[in-house]
């Protein structure tokens, strides 16, 4: 089911709506720079709560809640700042607008980040979107339980994922576009870092409260506006022109940018600022700079992620030649009839083993995901294929950081392919059949799978003068559901 022309047409008069709120009459830099204060207001809670979850080794619950809102808040901070490019005037009239105000639009960006998400799963079949005109009810069916260990595997998900980091493989000499190289991005992230640090207060948690949990003294950093200079000698300054949002959002780009940690820097007028806390994680993970240089500039991004990939091979030669037991390796091996490569095939005695490697980029929207998994998912079908044609008994996908969501392990449970990382290379090499059970407990299948599958709750949110509601469940399975409870 594809988005239905009655469901495009309330997409139109959304759109219409937000272009019509008065917000952007005033003047762009005013909007702008309110904006990002008010962005600073609003992402303080969660990244506290994520600091002193941390320090005071608190139950998974907090991390989740914190995860999320945090990441809902920068997409509807990024809305925000989307629009207000594309619809303030230069000189608007004069700034009436309350804070209450630039929240509640924040809160429309995080709610119409979500309907978008499932328009364009809707487009290609993954959804079903329907209308209830009388109630003014979105609903977005999200389909059945692929897995007996859904629920488990995305809770655990919500967590891990976040704070799992991919592997490094680029060195500072890759050229990941034609304007700057890893070194050079990852110099002024690092510079840019330091400077929003030193321009951060502490708060300092409750002394008591301390007490009473056994804790000495802890402060977290409170997130701050900064405002910076642009370099202005090359690559600096190129690194710097493509962290700044762009000021021109046309209706193309403004579909391309789905992350506010991609270009966390906001033009003002002649003046640059940001968020101390998005400078900061700049310069502790490459997943950013990574996504940065696929966007700006895909064909030399493509080139250089060769060398990501030859870098997979020899980290898995290293943990598979120097192991316990050595293995004899096979690298890029081609078969015909059917044309095949596998990327690693290594033998021990009477053991025959095959590695599918698959490096990813950090998505931030649930198609990004969905293009992510597929292409997992495609290693975990290439890897079956060679186990039948008999090329190993065993067969593992790895990635460089990524362990799959319930898409995936559905297809990795059916094929008998666990899905697996470069930092499970270690128990792969020593036993691959113990490594199974341990590399789907890391994922979060423990056991045997519940009875009855559970599903997750309905969720929903106001979009204007809608409601919008999602559904773990497919739209007949919920209409059966309602005839059995009418009975």
């Amino acid at each position: 089911m594809t988005v239905s022309n009655r469901v495009r047409q309330i997409e139109s008069e959304i759109d219409t709506s937000i272009r019509a709120l008065p917000t952007w009459q005033a003047p762009r830099a005013d909007v702008l720079e309110q904006l990002v204060h008010i962005y600073r207001d609003t992402i303080e809670v969660p990244l506290t709560k994520l600091l002193l979850a941390k320090a005071c080794d608190s139950p998974p619950e907090d991390f989740r809640a914190a995860f999320e809102a945090e990441h809902w808040t920068r997409h509807g901070v990024l809305w925000a700042l989307k629009w207000a490019l594309e619809y303030c005037p230069e000189n608007g009239l004069p700034d009436t607008r309350s804070p209450e105000e630039l929240v509640r639009l924040i809160d429309l960006g995080t709610t119409y980040e979500a309907f978008v998400d499932a328009l364009k799963c809707a487009q290609r079949d993954l959804h079903a979107i329907e209308v209830d005109e009388s109630s003014r009810i979105i609903t977005c069916y999200e389909g059945g339980n692929a897995t007996p260990f859904d629920v488990d595997i995305i809770q655990l998900g919500r967590i891990s994922t976040p704070t799992t980091p991919h592997m490094s493989l680029t060195e500072d000499s890759d050229q990941l576009t034609s304007r700057w190289t890893a070194g050079d991005y990852r110099q002024v992230t690092k510079m840019l870092g330091n400077y929003a640090a030193s321009k951060e207060n502490s708060i300092h948690v409750d002394p008591d409260f301390l007490t009473n949990i056994g804790k000495p003294e802890i402060s977290v950093p409170q997130p701050t506006v900064v405002w910076l200079v642009r370099p202005s000698i090359a690559p600096d300054c190129h690194v710097f022109d493509d962290l700044v949002l762009p000021t021109m959002i046309d209706s193309q780009l403004k579909w391309k940018l789905v992350s506010l940690l991609d270009t966390p820097i906001v033009s003002v007028a002649d003046r640059y600022c940001a968020l101390s806390s998005d400078l900061k994680m700049l310069s502790a993970i490459d997943d950013y700079m990574l996504r940065l240089a696929a966007r700006v500039d895909e064909r030399q991004y493509s080139s250089a992620n060769r060398l990501r990939e030859e870098r997979m091979i020899q980290i898995c030669g290293r943990a598979l030649q120097h192991c316990s037991r050595p293995w004899t390796l096979r690298e890029r091996v081609r078969y015909t009839n059917p044309s095949q490569e596998a990327d690693i095939l290594a033998t021990r005695n009477a053991e025959r083993l095959v590695l599918e490697l698959k490096s990813t980029l950090r998505p931030e929207t649930p198609w990004e995901v969905y293009k992510r998994n597929d292409d997992v998912i495609g290693g975990v079908k290439q890897t079956r294929n060679l186990i039948d044609r008999g090329a190993a008994e065993h067969g593992f996908v790895v990635t460089d950081g990524y362990r799959g969501d319930h898409t995936c392990w559905a297809e990795a449970l059916s094929c008998g392919v666990p899905i697996a990382t470069l930092y499970d290379l270690e128990v792969i090499a020593n036993d691959p059949i113990a490594a199974v059970s341990d590399v789907k407990s890391l994922a979060g299948i423990r056991g045997s799978p519940p009875s009855p599958a559970r599903r997750l709750p309905d969720r929903q949110a106001e979009l204007l003068n809608w409601k919008l509601r999602f559904v773990d469940m497919s739209a007949s399975k919920e209409g059966l559901t309602k005839n059995d409870a009418e009975r």
